[in-house]
């Protein structure tokens, strides 16, 4: 039987899934140092790194449960060093120091984030696949290398090597992540805000007032609240995943674009870009093509089943790159929004930034590269 759902949460103990929905005492007439609006992995991320920085008492507010947004449908994967093909080099500068970050949390939360390291391995037919001159943490691998790693494969590929990349379930990133924070209060929606001079006074929300000394917002998309004069563009692309019943095949590490391995022998495929879908819904013929692919690659998985099927939503700005800023022309209210397919890879080093940002008025290194006034006048 297929569960459409995110295999993540079947993952997660009970305690780890009570956090999730944790909801603190009420939060009307809360005066918190630090307000944090958004409850996914950024936002999460945001509140801990603001109470290791000591910024005072942290409060984190989320309309449904923590990780229900993108968060939790994402496929967890820690790779910057593939983006060196894709991505600007102050991009893939930020995602490798937020998996360093990661590999820290790992080390110093009590049970860890759940960090699994994997290599990863990217296939191509022939060298023009990739770049054509590889950097230095990139092992060009010849067809009788790849068949000795993959064996089975439908036909001959070369591939790229690149080691020490990682994932994570970001349902339990999330949940050990939110167990040490001071307050969270989920199923809270801010609704509204009050402004006075260059400040935010007031948070109105769906649970009551709440008078913040700063406000971080991440919400994925900028925020859309009455009484804040934002205008930032973005939309949204819905992908598709999904993850096998459990096969005897196994993949020497995160092998794109075929699959992941992940935990009892499942194998995690897909992330689809399915432009113009703005259905919730999983679609049939969009499962069916990720399985067919599968098999067309490595013919030994035609006919496994699915045991698990989902689709989500990820934000995105126009240029592809987040935003991290302060809300212009206010001076306590910053934001993050549109990381898009790398929002939970780079979750820690931009909370790292906002949280020294908002301490010692430091913004992040090129911040016109992530500044929300960027797409003025475009």
């Amino acid at each position: 039987m297929t569960v459409t759902g995110p295999f993540w949460r079947d993952q997660l103990t009970a305690d780890e899934r009570a956090t999730l929905g944790r909801r603190d005492p009420d939060v009307a007439g809360a005066r918190p140092d630090v307000l944090v609006v958004g409850g996914g992995i950024l936002g999460v991320s945001t509140a801990a790194a603001c109470v290791e920085a000591d910024l005072g008492n942290v409060l984190l507010i989320e309309t449904g449960r923590l990780g229900a947004g993108a968060t939790g449908g994402a496929t967890g994967l820690l790779i910057p060093e593939p983006h060196q093909w894709s991505d600007p080099e102050p991009f893939v500068d930020l995602e490798r120091a937020s998996l360093e970050r990661w590999h820290d949390l790992e080390k110093a939360l009590p049970d860890g984030v759940g960090l699994v390291e994997l290599d990863w391995i990217g296939l191509a037919p022939h060298h023009s696949g990739f770049a054509a001159h590889q950097p230095p943490a990139v092992e060009w691998l010849n067809p009788t290398q790849v068949a000795q790693l993959i064996p089975g494969l439908a036909r001959p590929m070369e591939g790229a090597l690149i080691r020490r990349q990682a994932r994570v379930n970001p349902l339990r990133a999330v949940a050990r992540l939110a167990a040490g924070l001071p307050a969270v209060a989920t199923g809270v929606a801010a609704t509204s805000v009050t402004i006075q001079g260059d400040r935010i006074v007031t948070v109105g929300t769906s649970a009551g007032e709440i008078t913040p000394g700063v406000v971080v917002f991440a919400t994925g998309r900028p925020p859309v609240l009455d009484g804040l004069p934002l205008h930032i563009p973005s939309d949204r692309v819905k992908g598709h995943l999904l993850v096998t019943d459990p096969t005897d095949i196994r993949l020497p590490g995160i092998v794109a674009p075929l699959a992941t391995p992940i935990e009892d022998g499942h194998l995690l495929a897909g992330g689809t870009f399915d432009l113009g879908d703005e259905s919730p819904a999983v679609q049939p013929e969009v499962i069916e093509s990720i399985m067919d692919g599968l098999a067309a690659t490595l013919p030994a998985l035609a006919g496994i089943g699915v045991s698990h099927q989902w689709c989500c939503f990820r934000p995105r700005h126009p240029d592809r790159r987040p935003v991290i800023d302060m809300v212009p022309g206010l001076a306590n209210a910053w934001l993050t929004s549109g990381h898009f397919r790398t929002g939970i890879l780079n979750a820690p080093v931009t909370a790292a930034v906002l949280s020294r940002w908002i301490h010692a008025g430091e913004p992040p290194v090129e911040a016109g590269t992530w500044s929300a006034t960027r797409f003025t006048g475009h």
